[in-house]
């Protein structure tokens, strides 16, 4: 069963975010976190997982576990690699202030790099807050098994 073109473009949107943050390296992801950024049911995420593999936009292996999985994007990502590049701005910034006096530095050109870099930071902060809340909460867990099992320990 295929998807529909929304549920297609939203994936396939996701997954080049994400490679695009970790810049065309594999990457392992949760699968509830994958639910949670596009919003689709356990179901769906795991057809459209399949369908997209099938047609070549990314490849899938097992990850540490089985809610686990490690990807990797395989079609082109549409960012120009100079965008993330901090001494490629630098150097674009430089260079638009040793213009000669006939030609025009493009603020507009700075400022939407500028802008790209903090939205890709944005994401990369909020990916790395929802991985320390979910390894809170598995601390949070195991520290509850503990101490259930030293009540247990001390009955005896």
């Amino acid at each position: 069963m295929r998807l529909k073109e929304k549920t297609h473009r939203k994936f396939v949107e996701f997954f080049e975010k994400i490679s695009s943050m970790y810049h065309g390296k594999d990457f392992e992801l949760a699968y509830s976190d994958i639910q949670r950024e596009t919003g689709a049911a356990s179901v769906t995420l795991k057809r459209a997982i399949q369908a997209l593999a099938e047609d070549g936009v990314i490849e899938v292996h097992s990850g540490r576990n089985s809610r686990y999985a490690r990807f990797r994007y395989l079609l082109p990502v549409q960012e120009n690699e100079e965008k993330n590049n901090p001494e490629a701005l630098l150097n674009e910034t430089r260079n638009s202030e040793n213009l000669s006096d006939g030609e025009k530095p493009q603020p507009g050109r700075i400022l939407e790099t500028i802008n790209e870099d903090v939205t890709e930071l944005s994401q990369l902060v909020d990916h790395l807050r929802r991985r320390v809340r979910n390894q809170e909460m598995s601390i949070a867990l195991l520290q509850d098994r503990l101490a259930e099992i030293e009540d247990k320990m001390r009955k005896r």
